[in-house]
């Protein structure tokens, strides 16, 4: 009932409290009446009865002195004009025996007057008075009176009472149900506003000011907090907006800087390759004009008829050279063009395809050959053969070059010697590619920040801070795989790239 009531329409509340208000305070008003009216008639009757006492008592001494009962009966008899008188008891004093009663509705006396004692209550009056004679007591009277009509006469008048506070009550509902509507209504007016604004958003709504009191103060503190509300929330989307054009330029240029990082690489990629190329063709160049000088030598010869056996002799031994160097020089940038071409595909584009992890690692690494020649680094493969991978060779091998080039920029000083470690494991459809080095190690303040953007402890030293941020995302997007790290200053660094054989085919 009480959450009923708690949950109940503001109006409703208004009627009940106001309702209840007036009821307490008529019934109180009433019983306080009622209760001076009754103790007022109380006492008229208290002192009535203790009058006619004394005048039965007065007027009944020459009866008790001549010890005339009849007439002694006769003067009690004149209580029966109160209707309040119920007993009337004389007594003698020596002995205390019953002299003369009068009896009406209320039952008889007691033989003597040891029990009886003056007494004034609900129930009703009790009063005792002396019979005197030249100053000697000579007898008692007691006279017993009852409060029914007093109780009669309180209980019409309560009925009374009763039916004029049930009257009060419905008068009060009528008038207050009119009245409380002039508070009711507009707070029900602005509770409705609250609302609108609530499910619509729109705070451009406002509550209409019915008077100027202390709701109308309320209406006009809430129609000011919808003002700021909607200066805030212009000002919030003009905010919102502005960030929105910030996040596209700086996703576009993260984009940018991401492709620019991956052309870098593949630039420093064909750099390499390219100065390693000129060793081979060089060397195949000197070779091939060699052999061309010794065969304009030997057609010199056979033109002027001195050529001999032996020049025949020496020229197919220089010949046979030098196709050996040619042939050997060309098949060696052979395989090195065959490798860029292979990882430089790879990696220019995201083309998914079944290959040998262990051969794919080896043509990588072999197009890193000239890169990490020129340092004194030394790279170990641990990885078995037959573990096939339909995955993403471009992003391997792209994680694979972050790798070595992160390895061989951070983890060794230059011209210090060291050892990078490639190993892999297979456990079920999943494979764990690792990636170790002997090197300095990462401090523990920069080895939780490795795979944000833009961190880089070289950053004057051609690094960009983007490599192990788009090696996480591509171990974990592409891939679908998970990437960790862990490190001990002095004794090195370790990634471990735990992948799918055959990722879900969510980039394919």
């Amino acid at each position: 009932m009480l959450v009923r009531w708690r949950d109940a329409p503001i109006g409703r509340k208004l009627v009940g409290i106001a309702t209840a208000a007036a009821g307490v305070g008529m019934a109180l008003a009433a019983i306080a009446l009622t209760s001076y009216a009754v103790k007022q008639q109380l006492d008229a009757i208290e002192s009535n009865v203790t009058a006619v006492a004394r005048v039965l008592a007065i007027n009944s001494t020459a009866a008790l002195a001549f010890s005339d009962a009849e007439a002694a009966s006769e003067t009690l008899a004149a209580a029966r004009t109160s209707a309040y008188i119920q007993t009337a008891c004389l007594y003698t004093a020596q002995p205390r025996t019953l002299f003369a009663q009068y009896s009406g509705s209320g039952g008889g006396c007691p033989p003597d007057d040891t029990a009886l004692r003056p007494e004034s209550g609900l129930d009703g009056v009790r009063v005792v008075s002396a019979v005197e004679l030249d100053g000697e007591t000579i007898g008692r009277l007691y006279v017993a009176a009852t409060l029914a009509p007093l109780r009669e006469q309180v209980t019409g008048q309560s009925l009374i009472l009763l039916l004029v506070l049930v009257a009060s009550l419905f008068a009060t509902v009528l008038v207050v149900s009119r009245l409380q509507r002039i508070i009711s209504v507009p707070i029900e007016d602005l509770a409705a506003v609250a609302r609108r604004v609530r499910d619509t958003r729109d705070y451009t709504q406002r509550a209409v000011k019915p008077a100027d009191d202390e709701i109308g103060q309320l209406v006009d503190d809430f129609n000011a907090m919808l003002a700021r509300i909607q200066q805030a929330s212009d000002e919030t989307q003009a905010a919102n907006a502005e960030l929105q054009a910030a996040m596209a330029t700086l996703k576009d240029t993260q984009t940018q800087l991401v492709q620019t990082e991956k052309m870098a690489s593949l630039g420093g990629l064909v750099a390499g390759v390219a100065h390693e190329i000129n060793t081979p063709v060089g060397i195949g160049v000197t070779a091939a004009s060699t052999l061309q000088a010794q065969t304009g030598d030997l057609r010199a010869l056979m033109d002027q008829g001195k050529m001999k056996r032996t020049d025949l002799t020496r020229f197919l031994d220089v010949a046979g050279q030098s196709a050996d160097m040619i042939l050997s020089n060309l098949r060696r940038a052979a395989d090195l063009v065959h490798s860029f071409k292979q990882v430089a595909v790879d990696q220019s584009s995201s083309e998914r395809r079944t290959f040998d992890l262990q051969e794919y690692l080896q043509e990588v690494l072999r197009s890193l050959h000239p890169k990490i020649k020129k340092t004194q680094i030394e790279v170990d493969i641990a990885v078995p053969a037959g573990i096939m991978i339909d995955s993403y060779p471009g992003a391997l091998a792209q994680i694979l070059t972050n790798f070595v080039t992160n390895a061989l920029l951070h983890a060794f000083d230059e011209g210090q010697a060291g050892t990078i470690t490639i190993g892999a494991t297979r456990d079920g459809d999943w494979v764990t590619l690792w990636f170790a080095d002997d090197g300095k190690g990462i401090p523990p303040e920069n080895l939780k920040r490795i795979f944000d953007p833009f961190f880089t402890t070289k950053r004057g030293s051609g690094g960009s801070g983007l490599g192990m941020h788009i090696v996480y995302n591509l171990a974990t997007q592409m891939l679908g795989g998970r990437l960790n790290v862990s490190s001990t200053l002095g004794q090195g660094t370790r990634f471990d790239l735990r992948m799918p054989m055959a990722p879900g085919g969510q980039h394919g």
